[in-house]
């Protein structure tokens, strides 16, 4: 009984262990591109600007996603090769928090006329 109490007083008192904590965010990267869909300013479906692929018919470039990018050591991979601090995050935010409004105005305006469709039928 006693050694389970030193074996938690002993793990209570212990300083946290994070991995990763020196290695930047690719959200604060220049090339770091948020999923123009999402709420959030970070999302599984953020691109890379750094890397992509021009399609050679339609010159359309298809951006790599982020998650994938840093998962590659042959692109940014673990440590963030490419990584290029954004200087003026906060305005990156707030762009994106503008820009993912009109989906949202969109959204509602389409459930809104399908209740109004409902409430009118009967």
């Amino acid at each position: 009984m006693r050694s389970t109490y030193l074996l938690l007083a002993a793990v209570a008192n212990s300083e946290k262990t994070i991995r990763n904590i020196n290695i930047p965010a690719c959200r604060n990267c220049i090339h770091y591109t948020p999923a123009i869909y999402s709420r959030g300013f970070t999302s599984s479906f953020s691109r890379c600007e750094k890397f992509g692929e021009k399609d050679i018919v339609t010159d359309e470039i298809k951006y790599d996603f982020a998650d994938s990018c840093r998962k590659d050591e042959s692109k940014c991979g673990k440590d963030g090769k490419g990584f290029v601090e954004e200087t003026n995050i906060e305005r990156k935010i707030w762009k994106h928090a503008i820009l993912s409004r009109p989906f949202d105005i969109l959204i509602g305006s389409f459930f809104s006329m399908v209740f109004l469709s409902y409430l009118t039928s009967k």
